[in-house]
């Protein structure tokens, strides 16, 4: 069945059928609803369910805290409707922008630095991403982070990892060259640096979740914060780390920055440093008075909140961005 689909405050309306999720329905009639991964993981496209029968489906937890749910709050990727309904939800602009590739940078075998200058100034805020539409497939769109804070000269940088037969980091790897173009959509997400807690920080990151984790550290330095700033950073292999020698460059200028580099093969003999992120996270200290922040692969974004809490962290001082493939 199809049931008719209202948001509000920007009265539009489009038809869902009852096995299409709320932002797959709206996409179908060109209605862009703010969202990110489309898999539940990171609560970009939360909402707010006015009137109206729906099925949530499974997403990340911690995505909705108690007084959410208690408003009716909902997360709309995963929303599927079993009646009209009235919901509460952030439709984006239309806005574009059109950028051009600066340089390409190697950093790993597998992850490259792409940096961007869009032709109009791009206002992001640091920590959050930006959509990019896949040249050559131009309805096809992704996700990725800006690695540094917002720049005077108006570039933007992120750490893309190859993905087997992912459309866009096969393009990048295989056929981009500088100057090639690409479109990309409004800056998203609220993934943050609070400066207003002056809390020691707690930064968890694995593989290309390094990109936002970078940029926060790097604005809190800019802001001329000193509080203590841990950093652990995972990786399967020794290989496949990056940017090792800028952190530990931060650690050595910044005596309140310390770098702790993790990997979870066991079996590579050649590495002396600490193995398996989260077990490293427990056992280097207590983290109960700590701002958190985490970014990763949904599983480990889980896994690291369940032993935050359980060590007594609370809800209020977790952010987290987790992301994972799409499309």
């Amino acid at each position: 069945m199809e049931y008719e689909i209202c948001l509000e405050p920007s009265g539009i309306c489009f038809m869902a059928n009852e096995n299409q999720n709320i932002v797959e329905a709206a996409k179908a009639h060109d209605v862009a609803i703010k969202h990110g991964c489309a898999s539940g993981s990171c609560g970009d496209c939360k909402g707010t369910i006015l009137s109206g029968e729906s099925e949530q489906g499974p997403f990340m937890p911690l995505l909705l805290t108690p007084a959410e749910r208690a408003a009716g709050m909902g997360i709309l990727c995963k929303l599927y409707p079993r009646s009209p309904m009235r919901l509460r939800a952030e439709v984006i602009s239309g806005n574009i922008w059109n950028s051009h590739i600066v340089s390409l940078n190697k950093l790993a075998w597998n992850v490259l630095e792409l940096t961007l200058k869009p032709e109009n100034a791009y206002p992001y805020r640091t920590g959050q991403y930006a959509r990019m539409a896949v040249p050559e497939h131009q309805d096809q769109w992704r996700s990725y982070s800006m690695a540094t804070p917002p720049q005077d000269h108006g570039e933007l940088v992120f750490h893309i990892r190859e993905i087997p037969g992912g459309l866009f980091s096969q393009w990048l790897f295989k056929k981009a060259q500088c100057g090639d173009s690409i479109t990309l959509g409004p800056p998203q997400g609220d993934f943050a640096l609070h400066p207003e807690q002056n809390r020691p920080m707690l930064c968890i990151a694995a593989g290309t979740g390094l990109a936002p984790i970078e940029a926060i550290i790097q604005e809190s330095i800019l802001q001329g914060q000193n509080r203590p700033v841990h950093l652990f950073y995972g990786a399967k292999k020794q290989a496949d780390f990056y940017h090792l020698d800028q952190l530990q460059q931060w650690a050595q200028q910044y005596p309140q920055i310390t770098v702790t580099p993790t990997i979870s093969d066991m079996e590579d003999t050649h590495w002396t440093g600490a193995r398996r992120l989260l077990p490293s996270v427990a056992a280097r200290g207590h983290w109960q008075n700590h701002e958190v922040y985490l970014c990763g692969s949904p599983g480990m974004i889980e896994a690291a909140i369940d032993l935050l809490l359980s060590h007594g962290v609370s809800h209020a001082h977790i952010h987290f961005d987790a992301f994972a493939p799409n499309g």
